[in-house]
């Protein structure tokens, strides 16, 4: 739940707005490279909350995690997918 509240953190209209999101999507991105099922699936809700503003930043990092990860379990691929298209809860 970490990634629900943290976009709020900053003004929309901080200089520093740009940063603080590059770092948050890198972050998520290096997080689900953890062997930690409990750490990607933190990641891939992140970045489906982050979906609606940074739909091709977040289809790409998920398509990479994917790519790397073929034999992951299909419980955490559905929810990959379901991220992709911004439908977590």
């Amino acid at each position: 739940m970490w990634w629900d509240g943290f976009p709020c953190l900053a003004l929309t209209g901080d200089p520093n707005l740009p940063v603080m999101q590059e770092t948050a999507l890198r972050t998520m991105a290096r997080i689900l490279d953890f062997k930690s099922l409990a750490c990607q699936e933190s990641a891939l809700h992140g970045l489906g909350h982050w979906q609606e503003i940074f739909d091709r930043r977040v289809s790409a990092i998920i398509d990479g995690f994917l790519e790397a990860n073929p034999g992951i379990d299909a419980r955490l691929i559905s929810y990959a997918n379901a991220a992709r298209c911004g439908c977590v809860l």
